[in-house]
């Protein structure tokens, strides 16, 4: 009889046992799979920072080049907007700015003041380029301009935007190209 009531309480025991096991495998997977993904969010955006920031500085310098480039944004992010910080903007633009992206348009009015004060706009402040949801991580790219105004906004569709890029010997001239 003792045997049979050992036999019990030590399966219940391997029953315990087995349960806990289960358990810290789930909640350090879970962990695990969390930090894998989180990571990959993270390459993913560096990746994109880098491929902008490059694809932008690499052709300014070749005075006429023109390119259309493709640019891949983490999949969260619903629209990129790109600032000249050294365009005089008017009033009427910087409003528009501010119906698009307001981190964009507080940037721009401090780069605006550095205007005013005689220095570059663009050595002023630490991004052009912003993103909304608003990214964690400041992207500032090489001197750029537009044909028409300081910035351009555009919503990100399907995972991607595409931007005609010129070379201007000191500065790249962006305007957005058509989805491929």
């Amino acid at each position: 009889m003792n045997n049979k009531k050992a036999a019990g309480v030590g399966q219940v025991f391997m029953f315990i046992l087995a349960a806990l096991t289960f358990a810290l495998i789930l909640i350090f997977g879970y962990k695990a799979v969390g930090t894998f993904l989180s990571r990959g969010e993270q390459v993913e955006f560096i990746s994109f920072k880098n491929d902008l920031e490059n694809s932008i500085k690499r052709i300014y310098t070749d005075f006429g080049t023109v390119r259309i480039e493709e640019f891949y944004p983490p999949a969260k992010y619903e629209q990129v907007c790109l600032v000249d910080m050294d365009y005089h903007a008017s009033d009427a633009e910087m409003q528009q700015l501010c119906q698009h992206d307001q981190a964009a348009c507080a940037v721009w009015a401090s780069a605006q003041e550095a205007l005013i004060s005689g220095s570059q706009g663009y050595e002023s402040v630490d991004e052009n380029v912003f993103l909304r949801p608003v990214a964690g991580v400041s992207m500032k790219v090489f001197h750029i301009k537009f044909d028409n105004g300081g910035f351009l906004c555009q919503p990100i569709r399907n995972g991607k935007f595409s931007l005609q890029l010129e070379g201007k010997g000191s500065y790249t001239l962006l305007s957005f190209a058509t989805q491929i």
